[in-house]
C-alpha cells in the first residue's frame, strides 16, 4: 500500500500546485529559450522524460525539410532495446531528434544521414538519472479497457476539451498569450481535470476557413505543402515541454490533423496529396511528438466514417497504420468520429482506443456496444457549456458531475467541453465575455460551472486509493426500487465481490433540463446474494465531497440502503471487512 500512496499524494499534488519538474533536454543546450534559440541553460535527461539532440546542419539546400536523418539512440541496457528515430529541421540550420528516455544510466546516440556531411557521423553520449516522472501513458497491463502510465498506475481520465491549448491562435484567429494558457491549465487542473484535448496546431484563420484552408493555414508555407510552419510547431513544443515541466501527471490528446472535408462530407484535401507529402508531413508529425510521455493520439476530429464516406475511412486508416508502425513508443491511437456516428475500426489494431461522441448520454449506455473489443472507451465530447443556449444544459454543475460518475462507473470515461473556440481561465470566464461569431449568439457573460464538481472526484480516488482498473462494471446488481427510467438508473462496478462502488444520480430531469430530484432520497437495492461476509458501508456526496459512515450490512441477500440526503446525487461503497 506504501507505493500506492505515494502515487496517489504526488497525483493530487501536481493537480493544485506546479512541480516545476523539468524531463527535456537538449545534447549541450537548453530545448527552450524565450526565443527559442540555440542557446540557454543545460537540463539533466531524467527516466521518462525527453531528451533532445541537437545537430547542425546545411539548412540552405533546396529543402531542408527533404533532409533524412536519423539518429539511434541505445540505452544502457543495450542495443535491443535501441529506437531510431527522424530528425527534423527547426529552421537556422538546426536539426533536433528527440528520445523518450526509457531508463536511467549512460545512453549513447548516433546520426546518419546520406545527403548531408555535417549530419552524418554525429554521435555522443548523455547520462539519465532517476524520476518520479510517471511516464507514457498506456493501456492498462491487467485491464485493457483501462489507462495507465508506465509507472504502474491507473490513469483517471477526466478530461477538457480545449482544441488550442497548445496552439498560437484560437478557433477564431486571435492569438493565445502564454499567459492564457498557463492559467488555463491552472485553473482547469485545480478543478480536477487530468487531461486536455487539442489541435498539434491552429492557424491565423482559426476554425472559420474550410478544412483543406486549415491545413495550409496551420502546416505549411507553400502551395506544394513541402515546407512547415515552424513558429506554429515551435509554440506547441513549448507548451507541451511546459505542461510536462509543470504536470507531469496530465496527458494530451494531439489531435494531428483537421479534417480534409466540410462537416458529414467525405474528404478530399488528404486524398489529393501526393504520397511523398503524406510521407513527408507524418514523418514529422512522427519525428516531432512521439518522444513527449503525456501524448495519446487521435487522426482527426469529428469525422463521419462509414461505407457511405470511403475516402474519410481511407484517411484514418492511412494516418493510423503509420503511427501504429512508425511511432517508437506506441502511444495510444484513435480517430475521432462525429456526433452518433459509431466507432468504425473497433476490430483494427491501430486503433487502441475508442473516440466517440454522443449527446445528453448521461446514462453511459454508448459505452455498452464497445465493452466487447476491450478497449478503453472515450466519450470525447458529449454537450457543451455556453456554446448554443438552446443546447447547453441548464444545471451544468449537476450534468457534468453525473456524466463523469456514470462514465467512470460504466467502464469509460468522459469529457468537459466549455468554451471551446477561445482559450478562457475558467476562473476568469466572468469577466471576459464572449461568443462564437459564425452563430449569431448573444455573447456569454456568465462564469462557467461545469467543472465546480469535479475536485471531489479525483479526492474521492485518492482518498481511498481505489484504481477502477481493478474494478467492472456490472450494473444488473443494483436497481433503485423508485426508479423505472435506465437513463436514471444507478451505475455500479465491483472488484470481484470484495469492494463495490454505487452512482446514483437522483434524477428529476434528463438531457438539457437535467438536475437532481430534490424531493427524493436516493435508495439502493443490492444483489449480495453471491456475497459472503460483513461489508462495511460508506456514502459520499458527490456535489461537495462529504463522506459519512454507513455501519455495516451483512451479505448472502438482496439489501436496500437508503441515502442520509435527500436531494442529492450519491455514490455508496461497499468494501467487505477483515475482521
Amino acid at each position: 500500500m506504501k507505493g500506492r500512496r505515494s502515487f496517489w499524494s504526488i497525483l493530487l499534488i501536481a493537480f493544485t500546485i506546479s512541480l516545476g519538474v523539468g524531463s527535456v533536454v537538449t545534447a549541450s543546450k537548453s530545448l527552450y529559450s524565450t526565443e527559442y534559440a540555440a542557446r540557454g541553460q543545460n537540463r539533466d535527461a531524467k527516466k521518462f522524460g525527453v531528451y533532445e539532440v541537437m545537430l547542425h546542419g546545411n539548412g540552405t539546400v533546396d529543402n531542408p525539410f527533404d533532409t533524412i536523418a536519423k539518429v539511434s539512440f541505445t540505452p544502457p541496457s543495450g542495443s535491443d532495446r535501441a529506437k531510431t528515430v527522424y530528425a527534423f529541421y527547426d529552421g537556422g540550420g538546426i536539426w533536433r531528434a528527440r528520445v523518450y528516455v526509457s531508463e536511467p544510466g549512460t545512453w549513447k546516440w548516433n546520426c546518419s544521414c546520406e545527403t548531408d556531411r555535417a549530419l552524418d557521423g554525429r554521435n555522443g553520449l548523455f547520462e539519465a538519472r532517476d524520476s518520479d516522472l510517471p511516464g507514457r501513458l498506456l493501456i492498462h497491463t491487467r485491464n485493457p479497457r483501462q489507462w495507465m502510465t508506465e509507472n504502474g498506475r491507473w490513469f483517471l481520465n477526466l478530461n477538457d476539451t480545449s482544441y488550442c491549448l497548445l496552439c498560437t491562435h484560437d478557433a477564431v484567429g486571435h492569438e493565445i498569450p502564454f499567459e492564457d494558457f498557463t492559467a488555463y491549465v491552472r485553473d482547469a487542473v485545480a478543478k480536477g481535470i487530468t487531461s486536455f484535448r487539442s489541435f498539434a496546431v491552429c492557424g491565423p484563420k482559426g476554425f472559420r476557413v474550410n478544412e483543406g484552408e486549415m491545413w495550409v493555414d496551420a502546416f505549411v508555407t507553400d502551395a506544394d505543402f513541402t515546407r512547415f510552419r515552424l513558429d506554429h510547431f515551435q509554440n506547441t513544443d513549448r507548451r507541451l515541454q511546459w505542461l510536462l515541466d509543470h504536470y507531469p501527471n496530465v496527458c494530451v490528446q494531439l489531435i494531428l490533423f483537421p479534417r480534409g472535408s466540410q462537416w458529414k462530407e467525405d474528404e478530399t484535401f488528404w486524398n489529393a496529396l501526393s504520397g511523398s507529402c503524406k510521407e513527408r508531413v507524418l514523418r514529422w508529425m512522427v519525428a516531432r511528438y512521439a518522444a513527449y510521455p503525456q501524448i495519446f493520439w487521435l487522426v482527426v476530429n469529428d469525422a463521419h466514417y462509414g461505407p457511405e464516406y470511403p475516402n474519410n475511412n481511407a484517411y484514418a486508416r492511412e494516418v493510423g497504420v503509420y503511427f501504429q508502425r512508425h511511432d517508437p513508443w506506441k502511444h495510444p491511437l484513435s480517430t475521432g468520429h462525429a456526433r452518433k456516428v459509431p466507432f468504425y475500426f473497433g476490430t483494427e489494431d491501430w486503433a487502441t482506443y475508442l473516440h466517440l461522441e454522443d449527446n445528453y448520454n448521461l446514462d453511459a449506455s454508448a459505452y455498452e456496444p464497445y465493452h466487447r473489443f476491450a478497449k478503453p472507451v472515450f466519450l470525447g465530447e458529449d454537450r457543451y457549456e455556453q456554446d448554443r443556449v438552446t443546447l447547453d444544459p441548464e444545471h451544468m454543475r449537476y450534468y457534468q458531475r453525473r456524466l463523469f460518475w456514470a462514465w467512470l462507473l460504466s467502464g469509460g470515461s468522459a469529457n468537459y467541453g466549455g468554451r471551446w473556440w477561445v482559450l478562457h481561465p475558467y476562473t476568469q470566464t466572468g469577466q471576459r465575455s464572449t461568443s462564437a461569431p459564425w452563430r449569431n449568439q448573444t455573447p456569454f457573460t456568465a462564469p462557467l460551472t461545469g467543472l465546480d464538481s469535479v475536485p471531489y472526484i479525483i479526492q474521492y480516488f485518492h482518498d481511498r486509493r481505489i484504481e477502477l482498473s481493478d474494478f467492472e462494471p456490472d450494473h444488473a446488481l443494483v436497481n433503485d426500487p423508485d426508479v423505472r427510467d435506465r437513463v436514471r438508473a444507478p451505475k455500479l462496478m465491483r472488484r470481484g465481490m470484495d469492494e463495490i462502488l454505487v452512482y446514483h444520480p437522483n434524477a428529476a430531469a434528463d438531457e438539457k433540463e437535467a438536475r437532481c430530484r430534490a424531493d427524493k432520497t436516493p435508495r439502493f437495492r443490492v444483489d449480495l446474494s453471491a456475497a459472503k461476509g460483513t461489508y462495511k458501508v460508506e456514502w459520499y456526496r458527490p456535489k461537495d465531497g462529504v463522506a459519512l459512515n454507513g455501519g455495516t450490512v451483512e451479505g448472502g441477500a438482496y439489501r436496500d440502503l437508503v441515502s442520509p440526503w435527500e436531494g442529492v446525487d450519491v455514490v455508496l461503497r461497499l468494501v467487505k471487512s477483515d475482521e
